[in-house]
């Protein structure tokens, strides 16, 4: 059965008063899809994956958390990165010329985010605050990207302009 009308308009003005707000105080972010097709590896050497991305798409957030990592460097000699955590207007991230996700909204776990000034990797993206059928947000948790994480990325000069992780 479909939704009663009075739960769409409620879902529509939802959507209204956050694109509002993120226009008032939200912050934006660079949203980099990642190129499956400009993708490449070597056709004989078992070397590559060539990454490619496709050109930013602006995007507004309602909610971004920034978390630099502690200062206790583990035994292991292992990089720590910065993460975020960003909430979007599922509205306005899907009408922004992005296209929605697989079924399983795997489909942007290889898009990089740029985020007041740094790269990120999407670790995690989810759709969340459903209300009848309609999602309200979706969230994505972001890592920091390091510099040997784009070693054999071909949009290099892309990102230029971002920090990444030493």
């Amino acid at each position: 059965m479909p939704p009663d009308r009075r739960i769409l308009r409620d879902v529509r003005d939802a959507y209204q008063a956050m694109k509002q707000y993120q226009y008032e105080a939200g912050q934006w972010v660079y949203w980099f899809r990642f190129d499956k097709a400009g993708t490449t590896s070597h056709p004989v050497y078992d070397t590559g994956p060539q990454r490619a991305w496709k050109q930013p798409i602006s995007l507004p957030v309602i909610i971004a958390e920034f978390e630099r990592p502690p200062q206790n460097y583990d035994d292991d000699g292992l990089y720590i990165v910065d993460k975020a955590h960003l909430i979007f207007s599922y509205d306005a991230f899907f009408h922004s010329t992005m296209p929605d996700p697989d079924p399983n909204y795997q489909g942007h776990l290889n898009d990089r985010v740029a985020f007041d000034g740094y790269l990120f990797s999407v670790d995690s993206f989810q759709p969340r605050g459903r209300v009848a059928d309609q999602f309200l947000t979706v969230s994505a948790d972001l890592r920091g990207v390091a510099q040997e994480d784009m070693d054999e990325d071909t949009a290099i000069s892309m990102f230029s302009p971002y920090l990444v992780a030493s």
